[in-house]
């Protein structure tokens, strides 16, 4: 969520969401493993996702911080 606060009307792809929240090392064992967080938070509505797969906040947490 912090890191799409930075930029809260773009879309990001899942695996720069994923390669970012983490050190390198943890990232290259497993880049997936942000998967079921962000599935989680699509469930949850506090994010969307666009026809490629992108994520953004939805608008009403854009700026809630």
């Amino acid at each position: 969520m912090d890191y799409l606060q930075g930029a809260p009307d773009s879309y990001h792809a899942r695996k720069e969401i994923a390669r970012r929240a983490v050190r390198r090392s943890e990232f290259e064992q497993n880049p997936r493993w942000a998967d079921a967080a962000l599935n989680g938070l699509i469930d949850r509505k506090l994010i969307e996702t666009d026809g490629s797969g992108g994520c953004r906040l939805t608008s009403k947490d854009k700026y809630r911080k």
